[in-house]
């Protein structure tokens, strides 16, 4: 489409073609939003790009350089904050995803109960995280209802609450990220065309051919989706394990907290958060190439 050319009182007059006017209209409605959006991130994050470099930010001398990251790197606190927060956002997205699959299976199976157990997970949706942190502090933790049942037949109970593996956050996180990947994974589901299934079982496949062989490879999307969403929101928790993490090694929002409100030290802290980032970086990157490869399997 070519540019048109009026004639008005004053001479020649410029007017867009339709397709260039309708472009330019959409991306002046498009750009108050995208705009405070991209505001809203690009000042934050720049702000810690800055900070973790000594440039800004409270008690920083304005100079260029790289003493904070060789201290995340080098002290054991913050290390291993950082280390714990990868292991448990890793083992949360794994379980999550995996328990996500089975929720979902069994909600396609015509069983006995299958209405009740699709209101049943969804029960958590509406529980906060943080009540449910206290729940399972009164059921697992110590002098909780399973210590005192072990208790009354002469079994030891393990330490589930501010263990040094983090179980306890664990589970806690289980409880919250379950039911949501469960949404989306059965989202997925849904969408398997029922032919492809019914063709499997007429040819005689067992049902776990068909879970294995169709199901799983066609919903894959799904699940790696739903992993990468818990990954990344379990990476960053903190009331969690604030609350019943162990006191060491403490998650990396926990460290960046008490870096910046109460030690006042902005360059770690700052350097603690692009190290976060930058993992979710490269956890991206594997996704995306996951999801490439996925196209390109099923083109």
């Amino acid at each position: 489409m070519t540019d048109v050319v009026a004639l008005n009182r004053g001479g020649l007059a410029w007017a867009p073609a339709p397709a260039l006017r309708h472009r330019l209209e959409t991306a002046l409605l498009l750009a108050p939003g995208i705009g405070l959006l991209a505001l809203a991130m690009a000042i934050p994050i720049g702000q810690l790009v800055l900070g973790s470099f000594g440039l800004t930010g409270i008690g920083t001398a304005g100079v260029f350089t790289l003493a904070h990251y060789v201290e995340v790197l080098t002290n054991p606190l913050l290390r291993d904050s950082l280390l714990f927060s990868l292991k448990i956002s890793l083992a949360t997205a794994a379980l999550s995803t995996a328990a996500a699959a089975l929720f979902a299976t069994l909600l396609m199976i015509a069983l006995p109960g299958r209405r009740f157990l699709a209101m049943l997970y969804k029960v958590p949706l509406v529980v906060p995280s943080v009540v449910a942190a206290f729940l399972v502090v009164t059921m697992i933790g110590p002098g909780g209802m399973a210590a005192r049942a072990f208790s009354h037949v002469g079994l030891p109970w393990p330490q589930l609450v501010h263990d040094r593996q983090g179980l306890g956050v664990i589970l806690v996180l289980l409880w919250h990220y379950v039911p949501i990947s469960t949404l989306i994974v059965t989202a997925v589901i849904v969408s398997v065309p029922s032919d492809v299934i019914d063709a499997a079982r007429t040819l005689g496949a067992p049902p776990r051919v068909v879970v294995g062989r169709i199901i799983l490879p066609l919903t894959a999307p799904g699940l790696s989706a739903a992993a990468l969403i818990t990954f990344i929101d379990s990476f960053g928790a903190y009331a969690i394990p604030n609350l019943i993490g162990p006191p060491y090694p403490q998650a990396v929002a926990v460290m960046m907290t008490r870096e910046f409100l109460r030690e006042a030290h902005w360059g770690v802290a700052s350097a603690l958060g692009m190290l976060m980032c930058l993992t979710t970086v490269v956890v991206l990157f594997f996704y995306f190439r996951l999801l490439l490869r996925l196209r390109r399997g099923h083109a």
